[in-house]
């Protein structure tokens, strides 16, 4: 009973490649048209997943509280407290006016008899705050901005929360844009794969009004058309893949450099095994739904 079952189903597959092979450009068609809303949700997925990271990269980076001049050590100390009392700022680093000079010093190398002509230390006291990593939310990050620069020992502060609020919007917007896309092209996938099986189903006409004269049962019948759509959302998703690999592997070794250098990634990443596996079942499932529709539109 069972090896029935398994050659049943076996020839079912073969039918549907079959057919696959026999519907030529239409065939084709549908395979690129799910490609292409699978390509869509490719990009998603990787633009998603390095936006995030570099949304994260971009939150880490360090905020620089300047100080005004001539503060006393308690005032000075006052500060430390309060910032210190800040639990969104996992750790705080003094820097003197002298420190801060030495250090510019150090970092201009063969430059820095430059500074030797200097009457006064320009540089400010400043502390440096090392924040927490899961402070990447625009708002809590404006907040804590504006409450620190409140504080009267406070001159001026430098941060990202400018660029992590557009990173931020960058990650809605091409999230939502995706989507949408993703979901258009979705539908006017299913609708050709439906158009496709429509006209296999039309040219199996003799042969499937004598499948029935002999008793064959419905599903027999339609799971051939069933499995030709989800052959071509398989095949679609793969083509949606190996494009997006290739376009990954062309251009990343161009781009890295600067997205390292604009967010701090250190890389750009390609899609995780089980996104691939997912691209590839929500084509068949694209395909499969097409060959669905458009029997169940030919048998009303």
């Amino acid at each position: 009973m069972f090896t029935a079952k398994v050659r049943q189903l076996s020839y079912l597959l073969r039918q549907g490649l079959q057919d696959l092979r026999s519907a030529g450009i239409p065939a084709g068609i549908a395979v690129m048209s799910i490609a292409c809303s699978m390509l869509l949700l490719c990009l998603y997925f990787m633009a998603l997943s390095n936006l995030s990271k570099a949304l994260d990269s971009a939150s880490n980076l360090q905020v620089v509280v300047y100080l005004r001049d001539n503060l006393t050590r308690e005032q000075t100390g006052r500060l430390q407290q309060v910032l210190a009392s800040i639990t969104e700022i996992s750790r705080v680093r003094y820097v003197s006016k002298a420190m801060a000079l030495e250090e510019f010093r150090n970092s201009l190398g063969r430059d820095a008899r430059l500074l030797d002509g200097l009457d006064t230390n320009p540089l400010p006291a400043s502390f440096e705050l090392f924040l927490d990593p899961a402070l990447k939310e625009p708002a809590r990050l404006k907040s804590l901005m504006k409450y620190l620069s409140r504080q009267p020992e406070v001159e001026s502060i430098q941060g990202g929360v400018e660029w992590v609020e557009r990173l931020s919007s960058l990650v809605s917007v091409s999230r939502l844009v995706l989507s949408l896309l993703g979901a258009i092209l979705a539908i006017i996938s299913l609708f050709i794969t439906a158009s496709t099986i429509h006209l296999t189903i039309d040219r199996r006409r003799e042969e499937i009004s004598i499948m029935r004269l002999i008793g064959a049962s419905e599903w027999y019948i339609r799971l051939p058309f069933l499995f030709e759509g989800m052959f071509e959302g398989f095949l679609g998703g793969g083509l949606a893949i190996a494009i997006s690999a290739a376009v990954y592997h062309a251009f990343c070794w161009k781009v890295s450099p600067l997205v390292n250098l604009i967010f701090g990634a250190s890389a750009i990443t390609f899609l995780e095994l089980e996104k691939v596996i997912l691209v590839l079942v929500l084509g068949s499932v694209i395909g499969g739904f097409g060959a669905v529709v458009s029997l169940s539109l030919r048998s009303a």
